[in-house]
């Protein structure tokens, strides 16, 4: 990573040696001078390619010489962004975010505007220099990046992004491009717990903390916005974003959503709150209003989940994280600074919710209910692909305005810049949004329309000048370098980690404080036959496939760290189905499983247990395109019970022709609502066999006389009744954190995580609980006596009752304060 910074840098470096000596005189314009004017900046190259200049007690500047010239005016230092020679009120540093926002907006174009409305769709490879596809929309006017390659190591995601600022500086009025990401943990950033890891510490210092290193690491890698965090209420178990969230609990939610927020928009001096800074991110939160009442569990990306229902008449409590979290931090930075619109459809036979339309199209959630009633002021944008017509695109989420002959992307481009949105997300096409304005001109008249445009731009670059992108928008690779993963950085993240795991049974002190004797312990292979499961998110797209395997659930060398290892073996020969290249596959025949002795000799058994999968999480169909239940177990779940909802609450309504005897003319329309329930219908777990190879192992452990602990990995509740008995402990990590867990079942560390989150008696209790009404069912009570309720964990002295059980173990609130 070093040796390829050092060429580029190199290389730059001989460019600007150059120039740099002619700066004073030919790339300088003065402005205002006074003769008693001392000069208060100096410049130097950076080596890559841009010049850095420091004002003195001011910002410091960055920019390509190449692309543009400095202003000086009172002794300080300014770009020319717009090359007329003049200091303008959005070029001068010292006025104000909002003063220079309203400034450039006035000055733009409807086609620059229309740039800045759009947020490019995901960017997953970082070349050298920007691609024909980036030129093309970066020569649209477009400058909000979606960086989704976090995968790729972080020194080619610099040169990238410099690169890509390098080609728009000098365009226009050089309007720096904002980068952004979603969540990232882990992928070449330090490895903090994701939102539900963070909840179940139920402490809102680990989530500041965590915000604090994650806007730090971002900004090194020159991103400037985080699409979340996602703070929606996760009042239903079987829904599949479950992870993303805080949990189920709005007060818990309210503050790990507050406190992560403030750590990523605040910038911290020796501890001290400066509020927007170098080392701020802009906080996209989401899912306004509420993502998590999808019905029956199923989620807004597919068709099958565009419906959030309100069964318990608690639309407000999904409200709470936001407007009593998100919108009242408690830094100076005072608010996120941007909302995300949900994909769903509040359902209401009566539209008490508005009209049956997605968020972005709704102006009772967004003009009525985010502007006016709770006077958020920032930037809102929709979730992904909103606008997209079904034919041709794998991806489109067009909920309530769906293909007919009044619906198109720039009808509905209109429609959601009519109730207040300011931004599209995943649109690379300014067109759009240009053929967009010219219908508001239709309906509204050009000066409406033109204020209209004008407000959302001013809104969206507040954001740019707040971050300083304005005055610096490259990045330096040796700070990165530096920064970003650093060893501490590490340690805080594993530390945090720890706090997360949570201890369901220990039942006689199986898991207790590390002696100095290094325990054994076998660990089986985890054997997953082949499956195939319906695409996370596109529409009508190929089942994705994944390949037989048969794997030690965790890397051998960190198992070796804390225990002596003791594992199966595969046969030499494979027996399996040949795969594409005419390979034999595994299957499970080939396992060669501990014998009694090597695991007696053993001392305990480490059974690593996945959750349950659902062939189609987030739509809710079975293979053949039946409607089916989303089930929280292992075995088959077949829902003809007393509790299953045998008609559903929303539907899509059409009308048909119905036979009346009394009608001369026969056949009359009718409107019908469809029936998206699956009374009757089957789960269909892909991975039932996890149970299977969990009571094995738990019973091999029984026979050779060592107990058996279970490591849980969940992503949101589950039902444990098929195997809790069967094992001696159970750890639950929800964020895939190994290295934790092992850290807690080789007693290296106390377990202290809580359930943010029920664990369910069964799936009649699932059946019965209602979308949107947070924490109402029984939950499972396990051999021991302990029930996995919200707020349960163990220690090594038994249940945990401390001041957060005391804060947060209280009825669950149904309305926010504010």
């Amino acid at each position: 990573m070093r040796n390829n910074g050092f060429l580029r840098k190199a290389g730059a470096m001989l460019m600007a040696g150059c120039m740099i000596a002619g700066i004073a005189a030919n790339l300088v314009h003065p402005v205002n001078v006074n003769a008693a004017d001392a000069k208060n900046w100096s410049e130097e190259p950076s080596g890559y390619g841009y010049n850095i200049v420091t004002n003195k007690d001011g910002k410091t500047l960055g920019y390509a010489p190449k692309n543009l010239k400095l202003l000086e005016a009172d002794g300080f230092a300014f770009k020319d962004m717009n090359a007329d020679g003049e200091l303008n009120p959005y070029e001068d540093w010292r006025l104000s975010d909002e003063e220079r926002a309203a400034d450039l907006a006035d000055r733009l174009s409807i086609e620059e505007i229309a740039g800045l409305m759009c947020f490019s769709a995901h960017q997953r490879t970082c070349p050298s220099e920007p691609t024909d596809e980036q030129k093309a929309f970066l020569d649209g006017n477009i400058r909000a990046v979606l960086n989704a390659a976090s995968g790729i190591k972080p020194s080619d995601q610099i040169a990238w992004a410099n690169a890509m600022q390098m080609y728009v500086e000098g365009k226009g009025f050089s309007i720096p491009i904002n980068f952004s990401t979603d969540p990232r943990n882990g992928e070449n950033v330090s490895n903090w717990p994701g939102n539900l890891g963070l909840a179940a510490t139920f402490d809102p210092e680990v989530a500041l903390e965590a915000g604090k290193v994650m806007a730090q690491e971002l900004r090194a890698l020159g991103i400037g916005t985080l699409l979340g965090p996602q703070v929606d209420v996760a009042s239903d178990p079987r829904w599949q974003r479950f992870a993303g969230t805080f949990g189920e609990d709005p007060a818990l939610s309210r503050d790990m959503a507050r406190a992560l927020i403030d750590g990523l928009q605040s910038t911290y001096v020796k501890g001290e709150d400066m509020g927007w800074g170098a080392e701020s991110v802009l906080a996209m939160v989401k899912h306004w209003p509420a993502e998590g009442p999808g019905e029956f569990g199923r989620e807004g990306h597919k068709e099958g989940g565009k419906f959030a229902v309100y069964p318990g008449e608690n639309f407000n409590a999904m409200l709470i994280p936001f407007v009593d979290g998100a919108f009242h931090l408690n830094g100076k930075t005072e608010c996120a600074a941007e909302v995300m619109a949900s994909y769903t459809i509040a359902w209401s036979d009566t539209e008490e919710y508005g009209k049956l339309v997605g968020s972005a199209f709704s102006k009772f959630k967004i003009q009525q209910l985010l502007r006016k009633q709770y006077g958020f002021t920032g930037a809102v944008c929709t979730d992904w692909f909103v606008l997209n017509d079904s034919e041709g695109n794998a991806s489109w989420r067009s909920w309530g305005l769906e293909d007919n002959e009044e619906w198109n992307p720039v009808s509905r481009c209109f429609e959601t810049i009519k109730v207040g949105i300011d931004q599209e997300g995943g649109l690379n096409d300014s067109q759009v949004i240009i053929d967009a304005y010219k219908l508001c001109i239709e309906e509204e008249g050009e000066a409406a329309a033109k204020s209209r445009f004008s407000k959302a731009a001013a809104r969206l670059l507040k954001g740019y000048f707040t971050l300083g992108l304005f005055e610096n928008p490259y990045i330096d690779e040796d700070e990165c370098v530096r920064v970003v993963n650093s060893k501490d950085k590490q340690a805080a993240a594993l530390a945090a980690q720890v706090k997360g795991i949570v201890m369901l049974k220990n039942h006689g002190g199986v898991i207790a404080p590390a002696t100095d004797k290094k325990l054994t312990v076998y660990v089986p292979m985890v054997y997953t036959v082949a499956y195939k499961v319906a695409n996370s998110a596109r529409y009508n797209a190929a089942d994705s496939e994944v390949a037989a395997s048969c794997v030690l659930p965790i890397d051998a060398k960190l198992l070796g760290q804390y225990f002596n290892v003791v594992t199966d073996k595969l046969a030499d020969t494979l027996t399996g189905p040949a795969d594409k290249d005419g390979k034999a596959t595994v299957c499970e025949a080939d396992i060669i499983r501990a014998s009694k002795e090597e695991i007696a000799a053993c001392d305990l058994a480490l059974i690593y247990v996945n959750a349950p999968i659902n062939y189609d999480a987030r739509g809710g169909h079975d293979p053949y395109g039946d409607w089916a239940p989303l089930s929280l177990q292992y075995r088959k779940y077949v829902a003809d019970n007393e509790f299953v909802r045998e008609e559903s609450i929303a539907g899509d309504t059409t009308i048909v022709m119905v036979n009346n005897p009394n009608n001369p003319y026969g056949a009359e329309p009718k409107e019908m609502k469809e029936n998206r329930g699956y009374f009757g219908g089957e789960s269909f777990i892909v991975n039932e066999g996890m149970l299977d190879q969990v009571l094995a192992a738990a019973a091999k452990a029984k026979e050779a006389g060592i107990p058996s602990v279970a490591l849980l990995n969940i992503m949101q509740p589950m039902c444990v009744h098929e195997f809790e008995s069967e094992v001696d402990a159970i750890v639950v990590s929800m964020s895939s954190c190994n290295e934790a867990a092992l850290k807690i079942i080789a007693g290296k560390e106390e377990p202290s995580g809580l359930l943010p989150m029920q664990m369910p008696l069964n799936m009649l209790e699932v059946e019965k609980q209602l979308e949107d009404v947070p924490r109402d069912m029984v939950c499972y009570t396990d051999a021991d006596g302990n029930t996995y309720d919200f707020a349960y964990g163990l220690n090594y002295s038994g249940v945990i009752k401390d001041e957060r059980t005391e804060k947060y173990s209280v009825p669950a609130l149904t309305e926010p304060e504010n």
